[in-house]
């Protein structure tokens, strides 16, 4: 299954949600790869708070989180290196909307790191410089919305930011697969 923004988004407004598709799937996506993992229960609170929700998760926004934490984990550890950053399409939404998607998934990924509480001494250097781009990434807005070269920039971004992300998950994870499955 793979999920899809338009979906999300349309949820997110029904839910009431305060943050992104884009932000919340950074955060998990960020937690995972600094070696963290969730029960079903722990990760509904966590996503509740992430999202701002002061009332009960409806149940098809339940529903998603779930398949939003097994499409992560399994896009992260499964060896097709398959996993996709959950983001506004091309014909869906202009630049300024992605790029600033973009901005808050990379924020979400560092917010989803700093989390997860398993990062313990000395990061290593090659997981620092992808911190380090992320939060660069993090920052991402466009000075010319007209500018032709930003959809080239703009994809070129989101593709290291994904590598990004497989990158941190397997320095940070190297003691065997994770566990794909929620209790």
């Amino acid at each position: 299954m793979t999920i899809d923004f338009n979906t999300a988004a349309d949820l997110w407004v029904e839910s009431g949600c305060f943050q992104t598709p884009s932000a919340l799937q950074g955060w998990l996506t960020g937690f995972l790869s600094a070696g963290g993992r969730l029960t079903d229960d722990a990760w509904m609170v966590e996503a509740q708070e992430y999202l701002e929700l002061e009332n009960d998760l409806p149940d098809n926004l339940k529903d998603l989180l779930r398949d939003f934490y097994e499409e992560v984990l399994t896009g992260l550890s499964g060896e097709a290196m398959d996993f996709a950053i959950l983001l506004p399409a091309d014909e869906d939404a202009d630049i300024d909307e992605q790029v600033e998607c973009l901005a808050q998934w990379s924020k979400g990924f560092l917010d989803g790191f700093g989390a997860s509480g398993r990062v313990q001494g000395k990061v290593p250097e090659d997981v620092m410089e992808v911190l380090q781009d992320l939060d660069a990434f993090s920052n991402a807005q466009l000075d010319d919305p007209a500018d032709p070269d930003n959809e080239m920039l703009y994809l070129e971004l989101a593709e290291h930011a994904r590598i990004a992300a497989l990158t941190v998950f397997y320095a940070m994870n190297k003691q065997g697969p994770a566990s794909k499955t929620l209790h």
